[in-house]
């Protein structure tokens, strides 16, 4: 129930911005959810699910063709589920995609982001602090023009800044992404 709550939440806050009608110039867009699990045992019944929103800055690195970068702000709000304990988790910091979507389906997708939590003591497990790093490398599978799938492998710890112990989480993320300006 918290988790449906916090995804409510989380669309309605990313739901509030009219994505502009040309994207030349950038714009917001991917929006979409994901979700997924732990990718190591020691994580297990580790779940977390999120809203994202990305805003795609006005500059990229492209070829006549079409192939090569664009640059994004990824903003994210979600659940973070652990030992049956719940917490807020949200994130904000610079992504890339790499590929050509207009020609070719396939898009790597690659970023680091500060991260806040809700809370950082999940039952017995202790992420020693709120604030933690969040990096990814994934694959966006574009269906149509507005539509897309995605992976992530998705890895979260606070780098050390908080002291010892680091104790760090791995998730296989799966989601959908909708490009409304397209």
């Amino acid at each position: 129930m918290k988790t449906t709550i916090y995804l409510l939440l989380a669309l309605l806050v990313l739901g509030l911005y009219r994505p502009p009608q040309a994207r030349a110039e950038g714009g917001w867009g991917p929006f979409g959810i994901r979700g997924g699990l732990a990718a190591d045992s020691k994580d297990r019944n580790t779940t977390q699910y999120e809203a994202f929103g990305e805003y795609e800055l006005p500059w990229s690195l492209r070829s006549k063709g079409g192939w090569g970068m664009s640059t994004r702000i990824a903003l994210t709000a979600g659940a973070l589920k652990s030992q049956g304990d719940y917490g807020f988790i949200g994130s904000l910091g610079p992504s890339f995609a790499i590929g050509n979507p207009e020609r070719f389906p396939l898009e790597l997708d690659l970023g680091i982001s500060v991260a806040l939590l809700g809370r950082d003591k999940f039952g017995t497990w202790d992420y020693n602090g709120i604030e933690e790093f969040v990096s990814h490398g994934g694959l966006i599978y574009h269906i149509s023009r507005q539509f897309a799938l995605s992976y992530r492998f998705q890895h979260m710890s606070h780098a050390g800044f908080n002291g010892s112990p680091n104790p760090g989480l791995n998730l296989h993320l799966f989601g959908i992404n909708w490009y409304p300006a397209r």
